[in-house]
């Protein structure tokens, strides 16, 4: 596992994995919707999805995905939170080709007119849909509180105000602002030559980088400082209310962050335990988010719109009884055997593993190292994770996101 920086700052990521056959390639630019501003909310997906719509050779997506196909390369985009990519999945003997097509995704992209406006609709319909789900609707409602006035706010797809008016154009822009060199990683697993793949990238990006262009890194969104909490409604007649209990948790910077993931089935399951004698139905269920400084938790609930405070308050009451007592040792190391497991089977993953390694680079100035990643999960002990819930479920950060019908919530009343 080795990184290599050129000299404009272009970083060159590369674990190598003997005798696999298949090689992962990932263009990573540290972007996504934190880069975003406001009026251009969705700019970063809008741009992922026109990284495939055609290069000046091939310049269809049709045609660039028969000719990634032609040369043994199958490639796809995404965008994340901090993170636009493209990734190329090939064998062995056709990774200089990979290369070469991400050169011409990244540098020769055309960005028709005609494909932008293939994109755009593609995204309305999409917003459309999610805008139908209300645990869509609670989510923004958390990030817009959370991340208040910082693209971590803004919705992964945008809005249909923001993507009604974008134009294939605007996404060569916002390329062109985000495509720099010390924001750039080039990400590589698999049965590589490191030397080799150092000269190509050489003769390529960063000879292109060269040519000029914005030279300037972007940054991660810093933590939202002074977070008091807080509640927001949305009345919407729905056969069951749906409630967010979120809280400003950990960074992926920390190291510690594995804890909180290792504890999430436990909390789960000791929140059920304590909730079982509820007379009406209910749902709960948790996830937890790392950003690069910032992080959340949330407590996702389903429940019978008559019975909203009741349950809230026993919600509450549970969560607070859950770290006060604390987990035990035996709990917690149950779950870590369980969590390294499926951490192993995440990294066993060519492609995951190189947008994983990329990441690592992009903030935490380092390459992956598996091993060093697991020594910091079995590190770990029951202490480490209940100081940890103790320091996130801090009920003076409480927010609650409801929706469904017309009911009246006070998140004061349960900060002690």
């Amino acid at each position: 596992m080795s990184i290599r920086t050129y000299p404009n700052g272009l970083r060159l990521s590369i674990i190598k994995k003997e005798k696999t056959p298949l090689v992962s390639v990932s263009l990573y630019v540290t972007a996504g919707t934190q880069s975003e501003k406001n009026y251009e909310s969705g700019i970063s997906e809008f741009t992922s999805r026109m990284l495939l719509m055609g290069i000046k050779n091939y310049p269809t997506y049709s045609q660039l995905m028969a000719f990634a196909k032609s040369n043994g390369v199958v490639l796809s985009c995404g965008n994340t939170a901090e993170a636009l990519y493209v990734t190329a999945k090939t064998t062995f003997d056709n990774v200089e080709k990979a290369v070469d097509i991400l050169y011409h995704i990244a540098f020769d992209s055309v960005f028709a007119e005609a494909a932008g406006l293939k994109v755009r609709a593609s995204l309305l319909s999409d917003i459309n849909k999610v805008q139908q789900n209300p645990m869509y609707i609670l989510e923004r409602m958390v990030n817009q509180a959370l991340f208040y006035r910082t693209g971590l706010a803004n919705p992964k797809y945008g809005t249909n105000t923001t993507i009604s008016r974008m134009t294939a154009e605007d996404s060569k822009n916002f390329l062109s602002r985000v495509l720099t060199p010390k924001n750039t990683i080039l990400s590589f697993v698999g049965d590589v030559d490191a030397d080799a793949l150092y000269e190509q990238v050489m003769k390529t990006f960063y000879a292109k980088f060269l040519e000029g262009g914005e030279y300037k890194k972007l940054k991660f969104v810093a933590p939202v400082d002074d977070f008091y909490g807080g509640q927001r409604s949305k009345n919407k007649k729905l056969n069951q209310s749906r409630l967010f209990l979120s809280f400003p948790a950990v960074s992926y910077k920390r190291a510690d962050k594995y804890a909180l993931d290792i504890c999430v089935p436990v909390l789960e399951r000791n929140l059920s335990s304590r909730l079982q004698n509820l007379k009406f139905f209910h749902q709960e269920s948790i996830t937890n988010v790392n950003f690069a400084n910032n992080g959340k938790i949330t407590i996702e609930c389903i429940v019978d719109f008559d019975n909203v405070n009741l349950y809230l308050d026993s919600v509450v009451a549970a969560i607070k009884d859950i770290v006060e007592v604390g987990i035990t040792d035996t709990e917690f190391e149950f779950e870590k055997n369980s969590y390294i497991i499926k951490y192993l089977e995440n990294t066993e993953s060519s492609e995951k593993l190189a947008l994983l390694s990329a990441k690592e680079i992009a903030i935490n100035k380092q390459s992956f190292n598996q091993a060093s990643e697991l020594m910091k999960i079995e590190l770990l002990k029951v202490n480490d994770a209940n100081d940890l819930l103790v320091e996130v479920f801090d009920f003076t950060k409480l927010y609650i996101a409801y929706i469904g019908n017309p009911v009246e919530i006070d998140c004061m009343k349960y900060v002690d």
